[in-house]
């Protein structure tokens, strides 16, 4: 892929890092055959290749992380089933990553989202919290349909019948 940073760009390692695994990717496709988010939605810019697209916009341009790029790095699961099947051995994984950190920087995210992985970065590593977690879900799981948020609604969906 041809890139267009600044040499000043270049002058910061992760950017110089970022050229060098995007200038790699040949834009073959083949990450789409693996790609469980591309294979559920369909959206080009919810693939690999896609995402590559807007990380390499995002970056050369400086310009702060927008909703639309947020929301497809968002989708990215990071099972890296891409990586295994890229012949040009794109490093996806420290792309994202560094696409994800200056999302953190540069994005101001809307309230409920903030709070909601707020509580999720509590909960989900410590064991007790997450059984006390699913417990509550169980409880919950009859109101879901008066709940706001599509998201707790799926998480209230996906929590199991029985602790």
């Amino acid at each position: 892929m041809q890139t267009h940073f600044t040499e000043t760009q270049l002058q910061d390692p992760k950017l110089a890092e970022a050229n060098k695994i995007l200038r790699s990717c040949v834009h073959c496709g083949f990450c789409t055959a693996t790609c469980p988010t591309y294979q559920v939605l369909g959206d080009e810019l919810d693939s690999p290749r896609g995402r590559i697209y807007l990380i390499k916009e995002m970056l050369e341009t400086g310009r702060p992380a927008d909703a639309r790029t947020v929301k497809h790095l968002d989708r990215c699961l990071s099972c890296l089933a891409c990586t295994t099947t890229c012949p040009s051995g794109v490093d996806y994984m420290h792309l994202i990553d560094q696409a994800r950190v200056y999302v953190e920087k540069t994005y101001k995210r809307p309230l409920s989202d903030r709070l909601l992985r707020w509580v999720l970065a509590k909960v989900i590593p410590h064991p007790i919290r997450f059984r006390l977690a699913l417990f509550a879900a169980k409880l919950g799981r009859p109101f879901a349909r008066m709940i706001p948020d599509a998201r707790l609604r799926a998480m209230l969906a996906m929590a199991p019948a029985t602790i």
